[in-house]
């Protein structure tokens, strides 16, 4: 069986036998049916009645797997209405995550005291003083965005910091992007909703940084391409924030007020592939420059976030071969050497190493942690945990990491 996956969320998965799943290859938006037939019938070495195609694709218009005129109608009513809310709902909750409050509360407790946590639960320490300059010394943390299931303790290394080394009430939160965004950011000026309460979004932060990209726009700089304010959707499914403002809640809801700004950056890959430093490219840079300024004039205690994985190896994403024991002590020792970079204060280093490989490890954290480096210019990082998922059969691998960085 192969599994059919809608990234965007408006079509569940669904799982399709062989035979379907190499007819879907030959479904390009060119051939007709009967030119499918003859495709498939060449390439597979069997026969294919026209009633059997017919019925498959029925079967994937009725599931929404098709782009097609009843697909847009969904697809416009899907986005008015999402469009729509002032609150963004935990669509991830009672799957990913427990839907209930007190078994949520558990769950995530026990990610702090198991045997690879922190080992403190975050509501039994004593926080961090306001008036204490050293626990004001923590601009940023990178934290994993993997499900709970797999990578869970690491969140709990990244979050034990909040609680015991800043006492921030405004979090900028950059998440990786699963899905395409119009641009290269797009922010998203929801409430955030969790199973243990609501999140504010800081709205008056997010319209500083819109004023001061407009404002670089004025000065004879080139066109931001597209604006990061008009790009809601690809936030309605996206797991990468979703996590890190329940996490927030989790160790300060009722405890500390704090606001978030929660932010998607998409991919990297055309600086990549052209070995460029996205420092260099305009939208890259004002949209830095424009955080830093809202950072600046908000007067407030701010704290970044990335919602970040390592690499993704293994025939599950591409490779050739089972993961042997080797290959992933390899994959560690590279990781070390990239995770090194970061704990430098490094964006440009940070991507060379993935440039200069051309991203064959599939870094999928690359993009928000090089514009969190390049946004608070730390002094020094200290790695607070790392780890590796590596499935049963050896198909796959995630690796991931907590990291702290410092003003000082």
């Amino acid at each position: 069986m192969f599994a059919l996956r809608d990234p965007q969320g408006y079509a569940d998965t669904v799982a399709v036998p062989l035979a379907a799943a190499m007819l879907v290859t030959l479904m390009n938006g060119e051939r007709s049916l009967g030119e499918i037939r003859q495709e498939f019938q060449r390439q597979v070495g069997r026969t294919v009645t026209l009633p059997e195609i017919e019925q498959v694709v029925g079967q994937l218009d009725e599931l929404l797997f098709l782009d097609n005129a009843r697909f847009a109608a969904f697809e416009a009513v899907q986005t008015e209405e999402y469009l729509a809310l002032d609150v963004r709902p935990a669509v991830h909750a009672g799957g990913a995550y427990e839907g209930d409050p007190d078994k949520l509360r558990s769950q995530l407790g026990d990610l702090f005291t198991c045997s690879d946590g922190p080992g403190m639960h975050p509501h039994k320490t004593n926080g961090c003083a306001a008036n204490n300059e050293r626990n004001n010394r923590l601009c940023g943390l990178m934290s994993p965005h993997i499900d709970f299931h797999r990578g869970g303790p690491a969140f709990a290394w990244s979050y034990e910091r909040v609680t015991t080394a800043t006492d921030a009430d405004l979090f900028v939160i950059l998440g990786t992007a699963h899905s395409l965004l119009h641009g290269l950011f797009s922010i998203s000026k929801k409430h955030f909703d969790t199973p243990l309460g609501r999140v504010t979004t800081d709205r008056a932060f997010i319209d500083h940084i819109q004023r001061s990209l407009a404002e670089c726009n004025g000065k004879d700089r080139p066109q931001f391409n597209q604006s990061p304010f008009n790009d809601e959707m690809p936030h309605r499914h996206e797991h990468s924030i979703e996590f890190q403002v329940l996490m927030l809640q989790y160790v300060l809801g009722g405890r500390r007020d704090f606001t978030i700004v929660p932010i998607l950056v998409g991919s990297f890959q055309p600086f990549v592939l052209h070995q460029r430093q996205p420092i260099e490219t305009p939208a890259v840079t004002e949209f830095i420059r424009a955080l830093r300024a809202s950072v600046e004039a908000c007067g407030r205690r701010v704290c970044y976030v990335a919602g970040v994985d390592l690499a993704h190896i293994g025939r599950q994403f591409g490779d050739d071969e089972l993961l042997s024991d080797q290959r992933l002590q390899a994959q560690r020792e590279d990781d070390a050497q990239l995770l090194e970079h970061a704990r430098r204060g490094s964006a440009a280093d940070w991507f060379l190493h993935v440039a200069e490989q051309n991203d064959r490890n599939r870094i999928c954290g690359l993009a928000p942690t090089y514009t969190m480096l390049e946004a608070i210019k730390p002094k020094r990082g200290e790695l607070l945990k790392y780890d590796q998922a590596v499935a049963e059969d050896r198909t796959s691998c995630v690796s991931f990491a907590s990291s702290a960085f410092y003003r000082s």
